[in-house]
C-alpha cells in the first residue's frame, strides 16, 4: 500500500503541474522567509552566550534622577570601580573599560627606527587585567594572569597582530600610541566572535590611561563623580545581586560628592540583558530590541500561514477531481485513517521538496539579510544538530498545517456521491475558502500599510529640516574619542596650529567656511551643570553643553532669534558669554528670547564654575535624533574642549577639495592620521537600523502579496475550469468578454475589499503604536490605506483577469464539449 500511495501521490502531482508548481513556490518561499528570520532571531539571541560565566557577569549601570527625569547610562565614573573592589568582598573580579581611539605605529625603542606602519584605530580600550577572568577571551600568546598588570602593556587580537607585524612573532614588540606612550605587546588573543557586544582590537593596561592623558584630565577622571566614561563589568553570584547592589550604592553614598549622593545610584545589569533589553540606555553597545524580534517572528509566521492557506484553498477546491478515487477506495475497504494517511503523506512529500527548495532560497537570500542586518552569518555554519532539528520541526509544522484540513475534508466525502464524481461541497466549504482568502489579503494589506508608514517616517526623519546645514559639511576629528571632549585637549601651541590650518583652508575657492567645536550635531553632547539666574546649585539643572568656535553658528547656518553671535572683537566672549536655544529659554522660565539676553548663567558649580551672561538665543535645531524631545542647549567658547573641525565645502569637485584638505592636514598635523566624514551621512547612519527594518518589512510585504496572488491565480484557474461549460453557454446566449470577466472576478475582488475593511483598523492600531516611539513623527494618512487597498486590488485583479481572459475568449463550442 505504501508503494501504491507514493505512486498515486506522484501521479497527482505530475498531472496537475501548474498547481504543483504554485504550491511548491508558495511553500518554499514561505519556509525560506521563515528560515531566514529564524536564523536572524537565533543569532540575536546568541549574543554574549559564548562566555562561560554568562549568567554571572553583570555591568554596573549608572542612574541619574534629575528632578524626576530618569536617565540610565551603561557607563559609570572611574571611581566606582576602584572603591567597590576595595570595599565589597563579594566583588573579587571587576574590570573597567575606557574607550579612546588613537593612532598606532610600529616603533623600535632601541634602534629608534621610523614607523613602518601607522593606522588610526577606533576599537581601543584601557582595561583592568580582570577582564580576562570575567570574559572568555582566548589567549594565543601571553599570560592572562599578568598581561595587563604592568603599565604600558597592550594586548592585541590575532588580526591586529597580522596587520602590524605580519608573520613575525608580536610578543615583546612595541607599538607607539597616539604619540604619547610606548606600549609593549604582552599578549595576543583571538578576536571575539561576531555575536559579542564587546569588540576590541587593542587592550591597554588601565593605569596607562593616566600617563596618556594630561595631568588635568587624569585628576578629573580620578576624582570626578559626575562624569561617567567607563564600562564596569564584574562577576556576581545571581543570588547575591540584591545585596551587592545595596553595597555599591553605599559606596556611592560614602565616597560621592553631595550632588552625586542626591541624584545618582547604580544597579547591576545582567550581561544577558545587554544586547536585546538595553537599547534605551545611553552608551549601550547594542541598539537591538527584543520587540523587533517579536515583530520579525510574527511576520515569519504570517507569511508561512499565507503559504499554507494557499495550499488548503487549492487542495479543497481540487478535491472534486479525486472524488471517484476516494469512493473506490472506500468501497474496497479503506477506512478514514488510511485515507488521511494517504493525503497527509502526499502533502508531506510536497513539503519535503519545498523544504529542499527553501534551503536553496535561504542560501541565495542570506547575503541580502546580512547586508540589511549588518551581520556576517555563514549558511553552512547553521547545519548542526540543533538547527537541523529546527528545520525538521518547521517541515512537520508546515506539512501538518497545510495537509490536515484537506485530508480531513476529502475523507468525509460520502461514498455514493463520490462515485458519481461529486464532492458534496457545501456553502460551508465556500465560506471557509472565502474566509481564508480574506485572511490572506488582510495580512498582506497590514504589511503593506506598515511598510508604507515606516518608509514615510524614515523619509520624514531624513528630509525634515533640522535647523542647521548638514549637506556638504566635512567633519575632521582633531583627537580620538575620549577625554579630549572633557576639556584641556587643545593647548596654546595646538590652537596656533589650528588657526594656521584654518587660514590655509579658507584660501581655497571651494571651501566656504571652517570652524571647530567639541562636537557637531548628531553626536553626543555632554550634559553639564548649569545655574541660570533665578535658580540655585541645589536645583541640579543639567543640560547638553557644547563648546564652539566664534564662527560655528554662522558656518552651520543656525538662525539667531535674539541677541548676537560670539565675536572675537569683544575680547571677552570666551570668558563670560553664553548662547542658548529657545528650549532653554522655556526651561529656565524666562518670558521670551529677548528677555533672556543679559541673564546670568553659571556653567558648573557656584564656586568654580564659568560665570557669564546670555548674549544670544538661537532657534531650536535638532542636534539629537528625532525620537527624542528637543532638549535645552548651552554653547560657549572654550578652546581646550575643541575636538574636531567642521568644514563647509562647495558641492562641485569634492574629491579635489578633500585632497587639498588632506594635504594641508599633513603639513600642520603630521603626527595625526587624516580622517573625515560627511555630516549628512553620519546623521543618516543614526537611522540605519530603522532603515534596514523598513527594507526588511517592505520585502516581506512584497513576498506576502505575491504569495497571495499566486494562490489566487491557481485557485481562480481551477474554479474557472470548473465553470467552462457555464461560460460557453453564457457566450452562446450573447454574453461579451467584459461581462464574463466581471462575472469571474467580482467575487474575488469583493473579498479583497472586505480584507481592506478588516485590515485598516488593525493596521492603524499597529502603526500608531509603533510611531509613539518617535517624538517627531508623521500622521497615518487616509491615502495610505487607499494606496494599500489599491495595490492589493491591482495585483489580485490583474491576476484574476489574466487567468479568466483565456476562458472568456475561448471558442464556446469547445467549452460546451468539456466534461
Amino acid at each position: 500500500m505504501f508503494k501504491n500511495y507514493c505512486k498515486i501521490a506522484w501521479r497527482n502531482l505530475w498531472n496537475h503541474k501548474v498547481s504543483t508548481i504554485i504550491n511548491l513556490a508558495c511553500l518554499a518561499t514561505g519556509m525560506a522567509c521563515c528560515i531566514l528570520i529564524i536564523i536572524h532571531i537565533t543569532d540575536e539571541l546568541s549574543y554574549n552566550k559564548f562566555n562561560t560565566r554568562y549568567h554571572d557577569i553583570y555591568r554596573i549601570d549608572w542612574v541619574k534622577n534629575n528632578d524626576g527625569q530618569i536617565t540610565n547610562a551603561a557607563t559609570t565614573p572611574i571611581s566606582i570601580g576602584s572603591s567597590a573592589i576595595a570595599e565589597i568582598p563579594q566583588l573579587k573580579e571587576l574590570a573597567r573599560l575606557y574607550q579612546r581611539s588613537g593612532a598606532f605605529e610600529t616603533n623600535d625603542p632601541v634602534k629608534n627606527k621610523p614607523a613602518q606602519k601607522k593606522f588610526q584605530e577606533q576599537n581601543v580600550f584601557f582595561s583592568d587585567n580582570d577582564l580576562f577572568s570575567i570574559f572568555s577571551i582566548s589567549f594565543i600568546q601571553g599570560n592572562p594572569l599578568t598581561a595587563l598588570r604592568a603599565p604600558n602593556s597592550v594586548v592585541i587580537t590575532d588580526e591586529t597582530a597580522k596587520k602590524y607585524f605580519g608573520d613575525t612573532d608580536p610578543l615583546g614588540k612595541f607599538l607607539y600610541y597616539d604619540n604619547k606612550a610606548l606600549l609593549q605587546v604582552n599578549g595576543v588573543v583571538k578576536k571575539l566572535p561576531a555575536n559579542s557586544d564587546l569588540q576590541f582590537d587593542f587592550l591597554i593596561s588601565f593605569e596607562t590611561l593616566f600617563s596618556v592623558e594630561s595631568p588635568e584630565i587624569s585628576d578629573f577622571l580620578k576624582s570626578n563623580w559626575t562624569f561617567n566614561p567607563v564600562y564596569t563589568y564584574c562577576v556576581v553570584n545571581p543570588q547575591n545581586r540584591g545585596p551587592v547592589e545595596l553595597l555599591l550604592n553605599k559606596v556611592l553614598k560614602t565616597h560621592g560628592d553631595e550632588r552625586t549622593r542626591k541624584m545618582n545610584q547604580v544597579y547591576l545589569q545582567p550581561l544577558k540583558n545587554v544586547h536585546l533589553y538595553s537599547a534605551d540606555i545611553e552608551g549601550n553597545p547594542s541598539t537591538a530590541s527584543i520587540n523587533y524580534l517579536y515583530m520579525f517572528g510574527a511576520i515569519a509566521f504570517l507569511i508561512l500561514m499565507i503559504a499554507n492557506v494557499n495550499f488548503i484553498n487549492l487542495a479543497t477546491a481540487m478535491a472534486g477531481t479525486r472524488s471517484r478515487e476516494i469512493g473506490l477506495r472506500k468501497v474496497l475497504g479503506a477506512d478514514k485513517r488510511q485515507l488521511m494517511a494517504q493525503f497527509l503523506g502526499e502533502t508531506l512529500l510536497l513539503t519535503v521538496i519545498a523544504l529542499i527548495i527553501s534551503l536553496l532560497l535561504t542560501h541565495v537570500g542570506l547575503p541580502l539579510l546580512n547586508q540589511l542586518t549588518n551581520k556576517q552569518i555563514i549558511f553552512q555554519s547553521w547545519f548542526n544538530p540543533k538547527n537541523i532539528t529546527a528545520f525538521l520541526c518547521l517541515f512537520c509544522f508546515t506539512g501538518l498545517v497545510a495537509g490536515t484540513y484537506p485530508a480531513f475534508f476529502i475523507t468525509r466525502f460520502k461514498t455514493v456521491s463520490a462515485l458519481k464524481g461529486r464532492s458534496g461541497e457545501t456553502n460551508n466549504k465556500n465560506r471557509l475558502r472565502k474566509t481564508l482568502l480574506v485572511t490572506q489579503f488582510t495580512i498582506s494589506i497590514v504589511l503593506i500599510i506598515g511598510a508604507i508608514t515606516i518608509y514615510q517616517q524614515l523619509e520624514y526623519m531624513r528630509n525634515k529640516p533640522l535647523g542647521f546645514q548638514k549637506e556638504q559639511m566635512l567633519t575632521v576629528p582633531i583627537f580620538g574619542s575620549g577625554a579630549s571632549s572633557i576639556g584641556f585637549g587643545v593647548d596654546g601651541a595646538m590652537r596656533q596650529r589650528m588657526n594656521a590650518f584654518t587660514n590655509e583652508l579658507i584660501k581655497h575657492s571651494r571651501i566656504k567656511s571652517v570652524t571647530a567645536a567639541s562636537a557637531v550635531p548628531g553626536q553626543l553632547y555632554i550634559q553639564g551643570l548649569v545655574i541660570p539666574q533665578g535658580f540655585s546649585e541645589k536645583d541640579n539643572i543639567f543640560v547638553p553643553w557644547i563648546s564652539v568656535d566664534y564662527n560655528f553658528i554662522s558656518t552651520f547656518g543656525i538662525p539667531l532669534v535674539a541677541g548676537r553671535d560670539f565675536s572675537k572683537k569683544t575680547g571677552s566672549d570666551h570668558l563670560s558669554a553664553f548662547i542658548i536655544n529657545e528650549s532653554a529659554v522655556k526651561a529656565f522660565g524666562w518670558k521670551n528670547p529677548e528677555h533672556a539676553i543679559g541673564k546670568n548663567i553659571i556653567r558648573g558649580d557656584a564656586a568654580n564654575g564659568k560665570k557669564g551672561q546670555v548674549i544670544g538665543v538661537v532657534k531650536d535645531h535638532h542636534f539629537n535624533t528625532l525620537d527624542q524631545a528637543m532638549p535645552s542647549l548651552i554653547m560657549d567658547v572654550s578652546v581646550p574642549r575643541f575636538s574636531q573641525f567642521a568644514i563647509s565645502i562647495q558641492p562641485d569637485h569634492v574629491p579635489q577639495t578633500i585632497s587639498f584638505v588632506k594635504q594641508k592636514w599633513n603639513e600642520f598635523f603630521p603626527e595625526r592620521i587624516f580622517e573625515y566624514s560627511f555630516l549628512d551621512q553620519d546623521i543618516s547612519a543614526l537611522y540605519r537600523s530603522n532603515e534596514n527594518f523598513s527594507k526588511i518589512t517592505s520585502y516581506f510585504a512584497f513576498v506576502a502579496i505575491v504569495l497571495c496572488c499566486l494562490g489566487l491565480f491557481s485557485l481562480s484557474s481551477f474554479l474557472t475550469l470548473q465553470r467552462t461549460r457555464e461560460i460557453g453557454i453564457r457566450k452562446v446566449l450573447g454574453a461579451g468578454v467584459r461581462r464574463i470577466l466581471i462575472l469571474l472576478s467580482a467575487d474575488f475582488l469583493k473579498l479583497v475589499l472586505l480584507s481592506l475593511l478588516i485590515a485598516s483598523p488593525l493596521a492603524w492600531f499597529l502603526t500608531h503604536k509603533w510611531l509613539q516611539n518617535y517624538v517627531y513623527r508623521v500622521d497615518v494618512s487616509w491615502w495610505v490605506f487607499l494606496l494599500a487597498g489599491a495595490l492589493a486590488l491591482a495585483f489580485s485583479g490583474l491576476t484574476v483577469v489574466l487567468q479568466s481572459l483565456g476562458a472568456a475568449l475561448a471558442n464556446p463550442i469547445k467549452s460546451l464539449k468539456t466534461e
